[in-house]
């Protein structure tokens, strides 16, 4: 158990055992000491838990473009579902497109020659050296060309994947650079829920099982699987990341959506659940309950595992369907006549 739970269990127990009102016990004629009894719950270990999330893309890919310049034409909105391979954007191409035709018309100057002094070559009558340049000519001229063919393409911005259009970052007349954000592409066909979970219930998470995550903006509830369980918490919150992947074929649950999230948790742990008026602590520090068997207090030590919906997790030598003493405990000493008596 954590530091936390010991400090929040060990508070209770203060008020519990200071409050005058709870503990304010009555001796009948008899001497009996009028005590208050419930019945412990045995824990199952399955939790049912509540929270609150929020719907996140898959995957998020900024696009930028591979050349500076400035923003001409944007051929899509937010939210518009793309194709892989579909035009986006594009910049001002005019210097790169007139250094592709004079790289195109230098490359054919440089093929016009070989095709020339092919023949000479052939013939033995042009000095090798002179083959060698033309030869060496074409393949700069090719390179050229390719180089502002680059060019040219990099002032268009294509979807490198199919998906939906998440943010819009420029507009036409903004001027860009290759490390700015044009556009941000979603992949949403499968759409993670992500939710905050306390240091308390971070390790009842395990990948794979499932949860229950209803929508309120489209009016449903779908079933997800957790995918990832964070490890670092945050330093604000101390709670851990939860991502609960949800499938989203028909594209309609959105990115901001906000859900609540049902999970049934496996925990490990064992014990009685019981309000935390039983519990005692002795002049050692150890902690004891007091239950009622025949007409008697019984004193039983036990141990504090976790606080759980308001109720203290114990473990101890505790009989089954024992009556807990929650009120009168002051005057109790083990074996005391008690006489149950109600709210």
């Amino acid at each position: 158990m954590n530091t936390i739970n010991h400090l929040t269990i060990a508070g209770m127990l203060v008020l519990a055992s200071c409050s005058p009102g709870e503990n304010t016990s009555v001796a009948d004629s008899n001497g009996k000491v009028n005590v208050e009894t419930e019945q412990g719950t045995i824990y199952s270990g399955l939790v049912q838990s509540n929270y609150s999330g929020v719907v996140e893309a898959q995957k998020t890919t900024a696009l930028s473009f591979a050349t500076m310049g400035t923003v001409t034409e944007i051929f899509v909105e937010e939210g518009q579902e793309v194709r892989k391979g579909q035009l986006l954007a594009k910049v001002d191409a005019f210097t790169a497109q007139n250094a592709y035709q004079a790289a195109l018309a230098k490359q054919q100057q440089a093929e016009d020659a070989y095709n020339r002094l092919k023949p000479m070559k052939e013939n033995g009558t042009l000095p090798e050296i002179k083959w060698v340049e033309v030869e060496t000519g074409v393949t700069q001229a090719k390179a050229a060309v390719a180089i502002a063919q680059k060019s040219v393409n990099d002032a268009s911005l294509y979807a490198p994947a199919s998906g939906v259009i998440g943010k819009n970052y420029v507009q036409p007349g903004m001027n860009v650079v290759p490390t700015t954000t044009a556009i941000e592409l979603l992949n949403i066909q499968t759409v993670f829920i992500k939710i905050p979970v306390s240091e308390n219930e971070i390790s009842l998470f395990k990948k794979g099982e499932s949860a229950n995550v209803g929508i309120t903006a489209l009016n449903k509830t779908v079933t997800g699987m957790v995918k990832e369980i964070g490890v670092s918490a945050n330093i604000l919150s101390h709670t851990y990341p939860v991502k609960i992947e949800v499938q989203n074929t028909a594209g309609d649950i959105k990115p901001g959506m906000i859900c609540s999230v049902e999970a049934k948790l496996k925990d490990n742990r064992s014990g009685l659940l019981v309000s935390n008026k039983a519990l005692q602590k002795d002049t050692n520090g150890e902690q004891f309950i007091y239950i009622e068997k025949n007409g008697q207090a019984e004193k039983i030590s036990v141990q504090t595992i976790a606080l759980i919906d308001n109720k203290v997790l114990i473990q101890g030598d505790i009989p089954q369907n024992a009556n807990i003493i929650i009120s009168g405990q002051q005057k109790l000493s083990n074996g005391k006549s008690v006489k149950i008596i109600s709210k």
